[in-house]
């Protein structure tokens, strides 16, 4: 009997330290099979945090960056406001109407849990000028849509505003993944006849999931065997 409890034991230690291991940190995460975060939408099949960081503008408008669920139909609804400016720029028309952290926008770090299996967009809000979308067929500007978001990448800045950024090269900034690196995002507001900088309003993006505390994950296998333990007792008490 004694041999069966202590080989009970080491099994509930060893699937303890298993569990503790799986929870412990491994190899980068990344999207599943049926994510995206891109140009096609905003979808994770799990529960995941992202937090949004803004950097910097680059436009006359004074702007807002929201965050939409997509429903049925494309019906947008707001969930989120992630960035507010203040004011169009830090000093009108100058560094090509640069607006910065902590001036036009004050409060440039934020987050939201995207729930699982429901699509979102990015809408950089203009007033006047218009809603653009990160995904790319909710821009009815044109059959199909327009992209007027690039994703791992700020466009044009850094360069003149209104250097148009090489579109042609679009492809390959049409969808990153936040759960592996800080992804780069830069979103066009379509002023200058839409010259395609993508440095009008750009943010960051990383993404987290939650894991169970290794030490909670044990405590539980150990509870698990505790409780099997004693009703095989019970049972051989009858």
């Amino acid at each position: 009997m004694k041999t069966n409890i202590f080989r009970n034991l080491m099994t509930a230690a060893a699937t303890a330290t298993a569990l503790v291991s799986l929870a412990a940190p491994g190899e980068a995460a990344s999207l599943l099979p049926g994510e995206t975060f891109g140009t096609n939408g905003l979808k994770f099949v799990q529960d995941t945090n992202v937090e949004f960081t803004f950097i910097q503008s680059n436009g006359a408008f004074q702007s807002t960056l929201k965050l939409f669920e997509v429903g049925s139909g494309n019906t947008l609804t707001a969930v989120k406001t992630l960035f507010a400016e203040t004011k169009g720029s830090d000093d009108g028309w100058k560094n090509g109407w640069l607006g910065t952290c902590g001036n036009t926008v004050l409060n440039c770090t934020t987050y939201y849990t995207f729930q699982a299996n429901k699509t979102y967009t990015l809408g950089l809000d203009s007033g006047a000028n218009g809603i653009v979308y990160s995904t790319t067929a909710l821009n009815n500007f044109a059959p199909g849509g327009t992209q007027q978001a690039v994703f791992n990448s700020f466009g044009s800045q850094g360069q003149p505003d209104t250097t148009p950024f090489p579109i042609g090269d679009g492809g390959q900034f049409q969808a990153a993944d936040p759960l592996a690196m800080v992804v780069k995002i830069g979103i066009d507001d379509r002023g200058n006849n839409n010259d395609k900088d993508f440095q009008d309003f750009t943010v960051t993006a990383l993404g987290t999931r939650s894991v169970p505390e290794p030490t909670t994950l044990a405590g539980l296998a150990l509870s698990s065997v505790a409780l099997a333990f004693s009703r095989r007792r019970r049972v051989g008490s009858v």
